[in-house]
């Protein structure tokens, strides 16, 4: 249970007003934990907020989403009657001259805001949200975590606080700093739990396509924002360049002029709604890019992302090379997983080279070699080089989008049928 700050045996995380409950270090430690365990759970969030609601006694918690100026019903609460039964228009005017839910849209994902301090009391009091739902249940101030947004659709976890001016002493303010302390856990624990289930569901009806395939495969929403990757893409983001994901979850390419480039082809194909591709110049050789419409089954989704993401248009971002250009080794090591020298190994294979060629190249002991080559059959998942070579083929057909040297400016696009 949440402390009183007197009396407590574990001292406590900040120090507050000697009646404002604390929270210990112990108990802020399981609720990082609860959070990301209630992520993935079939009803999201509802552990946490249970949990919270037994710390911080008499707030109301809710999950829900907001569409404009429309507070939707719940997707799940603390153990209260039914909090927003049917959608509720929130009517909370102006807020620096700008509608709430703009203002809402512009801040980042994991901020912690409080009626209490983000608009003017009598003004708070003439809303819907407070006549129609705060009021009527015996709260009156109400904290959120933004946990993500999608146009003007958001998701939103909000605590309600008694309207008791002795309550709200002791909750309002350790609440808020706890919520602070549990948001960005909060963004990091939704991202995973979407990439898994969706790609999860993506995987099965493709197939097994989505991590069978070889392909470094990434997939962002129409901005940009990076949603999720199959194994090779995901190691692609690992190893930061030439794609990485920038702080505001952006993915973005190691020239700003490329990144550029990515948001106008990716602009293009959701008004064409046709594939695309670029050629990137990298060191030390080129990679390509095909970009094309990506529909992921949202039945497996949690309500949030369903809220969130069932209108959204994706595009999956497959990374490889032509067919004429270098191999590039740090695209080998991406795509299966191989060490820097195994990938050496496997360009060499590639290029028509023995395993006599290579020891001799290397300086290693032809039984080494053999023995890497055994170890890239095993990652590749063949028995032969002509089973390799044909395996690795796959990931230089991306560069067949590219005609008659085409490059960067004037693409040829490449129809992926098993990615629409």
């Amino acid at each position: 249970m949440g402390t009183i700050a007197h009396g407590e045996a574990h001292e406590p995380m900040y120090a507050g007003r000697m009646d404002e409950i604390m929270i210990t270090p112990d108990e802020l430690s399981d609720l990082i934990g609860l959070v990301y365990d209630s992520a993935f759970e079939a009803q999201q969030w509802k552990s946490l907020i249970d949990r919270i609601a037994q710390l911080f006694p008499g707030i109301g918690a809710i999950v829900y989403g907001i569409d404009g100026e429309m507070m939707l019903p719940e997707y799940a609460s603390t153990d209260l009657p039914q909090f927003i039964v049917e959608p509720v228009r929130m009517d909370l005017g102006l807020i620096d001259n700008v509608l709430p839910h703009e203002a809402w849209r512009a801040l980042p994902n994991g901020f912690v805001s409080r009626t209490k301090k983000f608009m003017d009391e009598a003004t708070f009091v003439q809303s819907g949200l407070y006549r129609k739902l705060l009021n009527p249940a015996g709260f009156r101030h109400v904290i959120h975590i933004k946990l993500d947004a999608r146009g003007q659709r958001s998701a939103v976890i909000g605590f309600a606080i008694p309207n008791d001016p002795v309550t709200e002493t002791r909750i309002h303010d350790a609440l808020f700093k706890t919520l602070k302390l549990l948001s960005p856990h909060a963004v990091r624990a939704l991202q995973l739990a979407r990439a898994l289930t969706l790609a999860k569901r993506s995987a099965q009806v493709c197939s097994g396509f989505l991590d069978g395939i070889i392909l470094p495969m990434l997939v962002a929403d129409a901005h940009g924002q990076f949603l999720f990757g199959n194994g090779a893409g995901r190691r692609v983001l690992e190893r930061g360049t030439p794609l990485s994901v920038e702080a505001g979850g952006r993915l973005v390419l190691d020239d700003p002029e490329d990144s550029r480039q990515l948001r106008r082809k990716i602009a293009d194909i959701d008004r064409d709604l046709t594939p695309g591709g670029m050629r990137i110049i990298t060191d030390p050789a080129p990679i390509s890019l095909s970009i094309t419409p990506f529909r992921a089954s949202m039945r497996d989704a949690s309500a949030i992302d369903r809220h969130l993401l069932n209108e959204e248009r994706m595009f999956a971002i497959f990374i490889g090379q032509t067919d004429v250009d270098a191999i590039s080794t740090a695209l080998l090591e991406d795509v299966f997983d191989l060490t820097s020298r195994e990938a050496e190994v496997c360009k060499g294979l590639m290029l028509g080279a023995s395993a006599s060629d290579l020891a001799d190249v290397s300086g290693r002991s032809l039984k080494t070699i053999r023995n890497q080559i055994q170890i890239i059959y095993e990652k590749v998942g063949v028995s032969s080089n002509v089973a390799l070579i044909d395996a690795l083929s796959v990931f230089r057909t991306v560069g067949t989008m590219f005609e008659d040297g085409g490059g960067r400016d004037n693409p040829k696009p490449l129809s992926l049928p098993f990615a629409q």
